[in-house]
């Protein structure tokens, strides 16, 4: 079993392994971008993130008053980065601008491509920029009501108004002897209307007219009536 052995071994051995991120981490801090597998990138960017942390507690404890501590931590680095120029600008440059940042110093973006020959997925492994170092979530403001007096309608306000106009007016005109002022508010209202007579029906109106403009035609319809009533079918004995 493997237990307490994490780790991608990347089809290589020990040696070269270690050679191999060694070379990568060093190329990562003098560009700040490389271009490499997903699994490789993995593993490199789990050893460039602890070479920066321990440059972080050298400089902080140099700030403190402890020089040797920052020579310890110098020459452990330098274990793994070879390159003296490289190690330098680690130290001086890449660690003061992740000074506020707990972790995080590097990221790995996936390429949509894939390497010709063995098909494997690649990625780019960057330093994260000095202005992304604080990036921080928008707080929204929760939403807050407030409680708004609505306007009352138009028909409200006019009947107010002509309310108030009716009341002015009553208080205005000038008081009739013997007469109370809410007999006077009365009199300026508008007189109710009577109520309508009962309209006379259709037909009666056509026979009395018929008879009042056509007097020979009433007598011919009264005569034939009996006729009519003592007349019988055909056909019948």
């Amino acid at each position: 079993m493997r237990h307490r052995r994490d780790g991608r071994k990347l089809g290589v051995t020990a040696s070269h392994r270690k050679a191999m991120l060694a070379n990568m981490v060093t190329s990562l801090f003098e560009s700040e971008r490389i271009q490499t597998t997903v699994p490789k990138a993995k593993e490199a960017r789990r050893l460039a993130e602890r070479l920066i942390t321990f440059a972080r507690r050298g400089n902080a404890a140099a700030a403190g008053g402890h020089e040797e501590r920052r020579l310890a931590a110098r020459r452990h680095v330098a274990r793994t980065v070879h390159d003296s120029e490289v190690l330098r600008k680690l130290f001086n440059e890449i660690a003061p601008r992740y000074a506020d940042r707990p972790g995080g110093y590097t990221r790995i973006l996936r390429l949509g491509s894939v390497r010709v020959g063995d098909a494997t997925r690649r990625a780019i492994l960057e330093l994260v920029k000095k202005d992304e170092e604080k990036r921080k979530k928008k707080k929204t403001p929760r939403k807050t009501y407030h409680k708004v007096d609505m306007p009352a309608a138009p028909a409200e306000k006019e009947k107010a108004r002509k309310a108030a106009q009716v009341s002015a007016e009553a208080a205005a005109a000038p008081a009739v002897e013997g007469q109370a002022p809410e007999a006077q508010a009365a009199e300026g209202a508008a007189p109710e209307k009577a109520p309508m007579a009962e309209a006379a029906h259709p037909k009666k109106e056509k026979a009395h007219k018929a008879e009042a403009g056509h007097p020979h035609r009433a007598e011919a319809d009264k005569k034939a009536k009996p006729k009519a009533a003592g007349s019988k079918p055909k056909g019948k004995k």
